[in-house]
Formats: C-alpha cells, structure tokens, sequence
C-alpha cells in the first residue's frame, strides 16, 4: 500500500464506523437526515438533476411582442444568461437521441432547446442570440409551408437559412408535412380534432375515415417530410415533435415503422433514458418570467414530475 492509500482507507474506515455507530443510535433516522444535507449541499453548489434532461419549447420570438406565443427577445437573452450562471448545460439533439436510446452519457442539469413551426424569426432573431451565449437548439419545421407562403402569415424560414444553421450546429426536423390543423371529426363540422389525433371526416367520402385510411394519410404525410428532409438538408428524419402535442397509439406505431422513434408532445415534465415520447416544458410565452423558469427547472424533479402526473393520458 502507498502512503497517499493510506490515509484514504484510514477516512473510509473511520467513515463505516461513523455511519454504523449512526445507525445503531438512532435506527437510521441519522443516515437519512445525512443523505438530505448531502443532497441539500449539492443543490447549492449547482447538479439538480442527473441523467435526465429538461427539453425546453418556444416558438417565436422577436424584440417587440406581437401575439401571445410570441417571446420577446431580451427575456430569451435572459433565460439563456440565467442557464449559464445556473450551471444548465445545453446539449445538442444527437446527444439527446444517444441519452435516450442508448443511456449516453450526457452532463448534469442537461436542457435541450427546440423551436417549433418554422418561423423566419428563428433565423432573424433566435439564431444570433442563441449564437451569442455558445448555444445550439433545433426547429421543428411544417414541411409543406416552408415553400407555400401566403400572404397575412407569419414568414417561414428557407431552405438556405437552414443549411446555413444547419452547419452551425443546429438541427432542423419535422412538425408534419402539413398535418398542424384541426379538422372535423364530424359531417356537421362541430367536433373539431388535431388531425393526428384520429379519423376525421372526409367531405369526397361522404364520411369518416377508416382506421385504416386514417393510418394512410399519417403516413404518407411522415414519408412526405421524411423526403424532403432528406432532399433539401440531408436530414434522416427520426425525429417528430408533434403539432399541438396531439398524437394516438396509431400515430407512435406508423412513425415508429417509418423510422421516427423519438417524438415529443408539450405536457411538462423531465425526461430519462428510454423516454421515446418526451415531455417538453414550454418557455416561449410574451409572459415568461426568466427567474420563475429557472427555479421550476432547479426543483424539476419535484416539480415537473408532479406536472406529469397531474397531465397524464
């Protein structure tokens, strides 16, 4: 044994005896109210959460407010200050993809960023804040509105601003091909659902779809994007986020057959290894409070587990 051992098996020994002389004295109240300071004095010093991460959403964001997704872009400036000084680490979408399918390695207090839609002010206004913190996100993108702009709509990103992103560093997968509506589920057009949710009623048809047209269309909306992720990016689209987080049993099978195993909705919560559907805690509302997120996000598994239990299906 060296003589720097020494001294180390000497404290491990002495703390056995501690812990051993705790247990017997107060039948192991003491070691539990041990394990609680110790965790207490790690939460000080900056780990909330190990082997799990915190997957961020927002939509737009521009300096002057215009609609209630819309995030003002000096409380973006802030939350991303706020991040750094709290020790979150920002990871990227593979990292992401590896933690969850394989349990990779990834840092404490990991916090993904995602921006839905694919609105032109992710590249105007996002892209050079985001930049000028050191951080990467991905932009979940309706496929099919990318080359279909109409007048009175918020401007799309194009094909050329991704590809200048891309090799950035940042990630560009798909919202749908065109599937971000509600339709009616009825022939009187009084029930309205997400069109992934389930059968809606086809007007040529005179009725609702079967289950198996319904599988179809979801289907050929996937491969749509799928191919013109791949055409316009090179982007092997296994990623999905759900529009309005509305998805079915239906929906996770076909995207699974299509090769997207990772998807996310928009229910709260902290994410862990094998957690294929992911939770999203959205940020991008005009009336965040950037000191408010980052102490939900310091307590988040306390505070979003009991947000995930209190949404569950």
């Amino acid at each position: 044994m060296t003589a720097l051992a020494k001294p180390r098996v000497m404290v491990l020994l002495a703390l056995s005896l501690f812990l051993t002389l705790v247990i017997l004295i107060t039948g192991g109240v003491g070691v539990s109210m041990v394990v609680k300071e110790a965790r207490a004095a790690e939460m000080s010093v900056g780990t909330y959460y190990k082997n799990k991460v915190i997957v961020l959403m927002y939509h737009d964001v521009r300096p002057e407010l215009t609609n209630t997704k819309s995030l003002p872009l000096d409380k973006l400036d802030r939350q991303l200050t706020l991040l750094r000084e709290n020790q979150f680490n920002i990871i990227s979408m593979d990292q992401y993809k590896r933690f969850i399918r394989e349990g990779a390695v990834i840092p404490d207090n990991a916090v993904s960023l995602t921006f839905d839609d694919g609105y032109e002010s992710f590249y105007k206004h996002a892209y050079p804040m985001l930049k000028k913190h050191g951080a990467t996100a991905t932009s979940f993108i309706i496929v099919s509105s990318i080359d279909a702009f109409k007048e009175g709509q918020e401007p799309k990103i194009t094909w050329e601003q991704m590809r200048e992103m891309k090799q950035a560093g940042f990630d560009f997968y798909s919202h749908t091909y065109n599937s971000h509506i509600y339709s009616s589920a009825n022939d009187k057009g009084t029930n309205k659902i997400p069109a992934l949710r389930g059968r809606i009623y086809k007007e040529e048809l005179g009725r609702r779809e079967l289950d198996s047209e319904y599988e179809e269309r979801i289907r050929s909306d996937f491969r749509q994007a799928n191919e013109i992720l791949s055409d316009k990016l090179g982007v092997k689209n296994d990623v999905l986020a759900f529009p309005y987080g509305a998805s079915s049993d239906t929906t996770h099978k076909v995207a699974q057959e299509e090769g997207i195993d990772i998807m996310f909705r928009v229910k709260p919560g902290i994410n862990g290894p094998g957690q294929f559907i992911g939770y999203r805690l959205n940020a991008g509302n005009y009336d965040n409070d950037p000191e408010e997120l980052i102490e939900l996000m310091k307590n988040a598994e306390k505070e979003l587990v009991q947000q995930e239990l209190s949404t569950s299906e």
